[in-house]
This record gives C-alpha cells, sequence and structure tokens, in this order.
C-alpha cells in the first residue's frame, strides 16, 4: 500500500478517535436522574388534597394534580395551569374558565369541566379543610367539556379560589369515600391517577415519597428536567445535615437549624439559600370548651399573664440568632395581609404576676399557683422532636420565665403524629408549640381559627367565637381587596387580644442543595425547598462535570484540530505525489 495513503488512513483514525473524545457530555443521556430531597418539617399525614393539613404533603400535591392557575414569583399575578384562559366579571360575580383542551390524565383519559366540578364539590364539604378557599362560591355549570362557569361573591374569590384547589380525576375520586381516602392506593392498577408534571410512583410511610415525570403531561413547556423526586422524611436535622453532607440527598427543607448554619456556609458543594419567610411558629393554648387539657387556660388572663412572662426579643436571638424576627400576628411581618400596627407583647415579669394575683390565682407554699378553685397552674408544652430548636424554645420558656410568675411547666418532645392524636379529636393537651406556613398572598390562614376547623384537624386551640366567624364571612363576602385586608386585620386584632394562640417568630427559610444541580430559582417566598415553589422540579437539572459554554469550546477547539489534521494529510499526500513524478 503506498505509504502516503498509510499515514493518511492512520492519521484519519486518529482523527476520528479524537473527535470521539470531544463528544458533548449529556448528563441525562445514559442514565436517569433523581432529586432527592430532605424534608425536616412536620410530617406527611395523608396524600389527599382535601384533608392534609401538612405543608410537604401539598409540596407533593403541587407537583402530582394542576390547580386552575398558580401565581408568580412576586405572587401579583395568575398563570395558567389547567385553565388556558379566563375572564373575571366582579360586576356580577362570575368568572368563566376555559379549560387547555390538550390536558388529559396519566391513564390517558381527558381533563374535563366535570373533574373541576367534582373537585371544587369535595372541596367545599364540611370536612374539607379547603373550604375557607372556596365558600365564596355559589354555583359552577359545565356547559361544555372545556369550560367551567363560577358564580361568586366577594373579591377573595379572585385571590385564593382559583389557584388553591387541586384538580382531581372524578372517574378515580367517585369511587373513593374522599373524606377518608389516603390520596395513593398501592393495591389499586394503577397506583394513582394525575394531571400534572410527575405521578406518585412510591411511597413508604415516614421514610419517603417517590414522583416521577409524567410522560403525558400536556403542557410541554413545563416538563420537567429530570426523571423523578424523592422527598426523604427526617425525624432529626442533625441528621438530615449529615446525609446533605454525605451526598445522600441533593437538597433539604424547609429550614436549618441556626447552629447548623457555618457547616452548610464551610461546605465547598452546598448553596445556601435564604428567601422570605411564609413560616411563624406559636403557642396554641388549649381553649377548647370541651377540651380535655388544664382549664385555667380557657381564662384569657391567665393567657395574657403567661404573654407578658416570656421576653420574646431574647428568646428569639437565643434561638434563631439573628434569623428570625419576633411576630405579634398570624402573618410574617413582611406579608401584605399582616397587621403592621401589632407588637408582640411586652416582657413584664411584675405585670404578669399582678394580672394572676388580681383575679385570684394565688401563689401556693410551693411556689405554684392555683386557681380560685384550687385548680394548679400546671401545663406541659408538647412540641415535635424533629425540632430541637423548639424544644429549647419550650424548656427556656418554662424554666427561665413562666417559673417566675408560679407556673410549673414541663416540656415533651414527640412525633407530629403522636401531637395530632393527642390533640385531635378530643383536645387532650395543655399547650403546643408547633408552626404553620402561611401562604404568600392569602389571608385565608385565619380561616384556622373559625369554630368550624376544631372538626378538621386544623384547629389545634380549639378556639371557639361565633363573632369572630362572622367578622371572617364579612372578610369572604368583601368586594375590594381593600376591603378585604382591612377586615383581616380586625380579625388579628380579635385573635391578638383573645390569645387562643400566641405567636412567636418568624424564621429565615434557610435551606441549601448541592452544586451538582443547577436551575434553582430562589425567589419565591419561602424558598425552593419550603414547600410552595412549584416550580422547582421543572427547571431543577444535573449540573455536567464541564460547563456548557467550556464543552462547546473545547468542541471547537476539537473540531479545528481534526481539520488542520486534515489539511496537513492531504497536503503531505499531494507533496509527496509530486515528489515522485
Amino acid at each position: 500500500m503506498n505509504k502516503g495513503i498509510k499515514i493518511f488512513i492512520a492519521l484519519a483514525i486518529a482523527a476520528f478517535l479524537l473527535a470521539g473524545s470531544f463528544t458533548i457530555p449529556n448528563s441525562r443521556a445514559s442514565s436517569t436522574s433523581t432529586f432527592i430531597v430532605g424534608w425536616g418539617g412536620t410530617a406527611l399525614d395523608n396524600l389527599n388534597p382535601f384533608t392534609t393539613y401538612a405543608q410537604v404533603s401539598l409540596w407533593i400535591l403541587t407537583n402530582v394534580y394542576d390547580t386552575l392557575c398558580v401565581f408568580s414569583a412576586n405572587q401579583t399575578q395568575l398563570l395558567p395551569d389547567l385553565a388556558q384562559s379566563w375572564q373575571i366579571y366582579p360586576g356580577n360575580g362570575t368568572a368563566v374558565v376555559h379549560l387547555n383542551p390538550n390536558a388529559k390524565w396519566s391513564d390517558g383519559l381527558p381533563v374535563t369541566s366535570q373533574d373541576v366540578n367534582y373537585s371544587y364539590y369535595l372541596a367545599a364539604q364540611s370536612w374539607s379543610r379547603l373550604y375557607p378557599y372556596v365558600n365564596m362560591i355559589t354555583s359552577i355549570s359545565t356547559p361544555d367539556e372545556n369550560t367551567v362557569i363560577f358564580h361568586y361573591h366577594g373579591a377573595l374569590f379572585q385571590l385564593v379560589a382559583l389557584n388553591n384547589v387541586f384538580i382531581v380525576p372524578y372517574h378515580i375520586w367517585k369511587n373513593v369515600n374522599a373524606s377518608t381516602y389516603f390520596g395513593y392506593n398501592s393495591t389499586s392498577s394503577p397506583h394513582f391517577v394525575g394531571s400534572g408534571p410527575f405521578l406518585i410512583t412510591n411511597y413508604t410511610p415516614n421514610q419517603y415519597v417517590q414522583i416521577t415525570k409524567n410522560p403525558n403531561y400536556f403542557n410541554k413547556n413545563r416538563m420537567p428536567h429530570i426523571d423523578s423526586v424523592i422527598f426523604q422524611f427526617f425525624t432529626s436535622m442533625t441528621t438530615m445535615i449529615s446525609a446533605f453532607q454525605a451526598g445522600q440527598i441533593d437538597a433539604f427543607g424547609p429550614y436549618v437549624e441556626p447552629s447548623q448554619v457555618g457547616l452548610i456556609k464551610n461546605d465547598t458543594n452546598a448553596v445556601l439559600v435564604t428567601s422570605p419567610s411564609v413560616e411563624y411558629f406559636y403557642l396554641s393554648f388549649n381553649v377548647y370548651p370541651q377540651g380535655q387539657g388544664n382549664p385555667t387556660l380557657r381564662d384569657v388572663n391567665v393567657r395574657h399573664a403567661l404573654a407578658h412572662a416570656i421576653d420574646l426579643q431574647n428568646l428569639t436571638q437565643l434561638i434563631w440568632h439573628g434569623y428570625a424576627v419576633p411576630t405579634a400576628t398570624q402573618f410574617p411581618p413582611t406579608h401584605p395581609y399582616a397587621d403592621p400596627s401589632l407588637k408582640p407583647y411586652s416582657y413584664n415579669i411584675t405585670l404578669a404576676n399582678q394580672i394572676l394575683d388580681s383575679h385570684g390565682y394565688k401563689m401556693g407554699p410551693n411556689g405554684y399557683r392555683v386557681s380560685p378553685n384550687g385548680t394548679p397552674l400546671k401545663y406541659t408544652i408538647i412540641v415535635p422532636s424533629s425540632m430541637p430548636e423548639e424544644i429549647n424554645a419550650a424548656n427556656i420558656i418554662a424554666t427561665n420565665y413562666w417559673s417566675k410568675i408560679g407556673v410549673q411547666t414541663t416540656v415533651q418532645a414527640m412525633d407530629t403524629g403522636t401531637m395530632s392524636a393527642i390533640i385531635w379529636p378530643d383536645f387532650k393537651q395543655d399547650i403546643d408549640l408547633w408552626d404553620w406556613l402561611v401562604g404568600p398572598a392569602d389571608p385565608t390562614i385565619l380561616s384556622v381559627f373559625l369554630s368550624t376547623q376544631t372538626e378538621t384537624g386544623t384547629s389545634d386551640s380549639g378556639y371557639t367565637n361565633l363573632s369572630y366567624d362572622a367578622l371572617y364571612n364579612q372578610m369572604v363576602n368583601a368586594s375590594t381587596l381593600q376591603e378585604v385586608k382591612n377586615i383581616s386585620y380586625q380579625l388579628q386584632v380579635t385573635l391578638y387580644n383573645d390569645l387562643p394562640y400566641l405567636p412567636l417568630y418568624c424564621p429565615e427559610p434557610i435551606q441549601s442543595y448541592s452544586k451538582k444541580w443547577t436551575n434553582i430559582s430562589t425567589d419565591y417566598p419561602g424558598g425552593p425547598f419550603g414547600g410552595y415553589d412549584w416550580r422547582t422540579f421543572l427547571t431543577v437539572e444535573p449540573l455536567s462535570s464541564v460547563p456548557q459554554g467550556q464543552n462547546n469550546t473545547m468542541l471547537y477547539i476539537g473540531i479545528g484540530i481534526i481539520v488542520v489534521i486534515i489539511i496537513a494529510a492531504v497536503a503531505y499526500i499531494a507533496i509527496r505525489g509530486k515528489k515522485k513524478k
């Protein structure tokens, strides 16, 4: 064989091999991508959108069911979800919603107006936690498969009704008892039917829930970049952080203890995230008229004394080290419906003792007070065992503060399932220290204190006030959003004076994720892993070992080298040919 040809072939082979070494890496081409997020907040209770109260449950459901609309990150605009378009006519209280005709359930059946109508029917039942979001709706009509007409009263409809009700498949849910259905059935086929970008594919109680990309998802512009997400539950934040640092999970929420922040900051593989707060911690006093807790807590004077006996500024600093602010309402201070005129109760031990003295709560020989009828002011605070910083807060309240006014307090840490069993339905607790995550542009957290909510496993205070109920109903029927805000302020003042809850503080949602992942937005209230951002798992994707820009540069360099080699080879052969002539 001609030597020049041999050289050309050798160079061509080398060029071919070199070209292979410059293939653009594709992190999703050769294997599935699973994002594992740890959850250290209140545990999952169920996967039923009409009865769950746990934020992690709602977060999972946000990814597997659609609502008619979703909020933009700045909470000022409703965006399409199942609804392709809609028209709202405030003058006559009518809203016409046009469904996306391409929407399908994961089993292939179309999403229709019947599904929407039935979902809102379930939401309006007395046992449903969604009732406060829909009780302004007077009727619903469905003129065709893709049109839903709502008749309603009040401006609150525009704020909460279109974006808080998950649409469930009528053909599945008509066969279950919706008030007791768990929401996922591993023994049925299929296990789960939804319309969202993911489907629930695995669930192990107290361990994890796995959701997998829905191949039939109708909105191709929102198709996830990853194949699945695992929500792994932790009862210890320390364990959760250790798992994160060991690379066993990729992110965590809804927050981390301040004592752990240093560990995350020093982790070169971690991204620390802080976002606007949507969470507040509180003490809930058992004021339920038929409750089995210490009856002295039903006396508002006792509750006022307890409030004045807590140095909230100091407590907040001790527990959160600058990552939280004290609060006096059921909203974070930055929330658009928080009443700015309300301030935390002053720390005044003298006043607290005077209140108890003046209402007949005498100090006993053992240093603890008793009521006029001889009931000791002896309480137990129950607190989630997964929240060590709150266990610490409860112990500080008991030892450093309330002991100074003759109140004997013990603290019991337990899992949230046990707490729930103690509270509902018989209200056997004295006091619980717990948290709420509040919708970023939503005043309906105030529905927690409606008299009807003692039956739904929502109200942990058992607060019953018919005047409050009537005022809340006025808010629902208010004709403008400004009127809604004004009435929400009145409701907050009522709660401030009656004190079924003593709000404590609002922590920043301190979260983190691994640098192995990218395209994670952090501008949504509550953060990307706080349970409200519907975009998190639609945009996240694995980060290639080499940045894409660098990949392209290397590709161009490689191509250039190949071209140079080929030109050199051709020139070499040509020169050799001339010499032979």
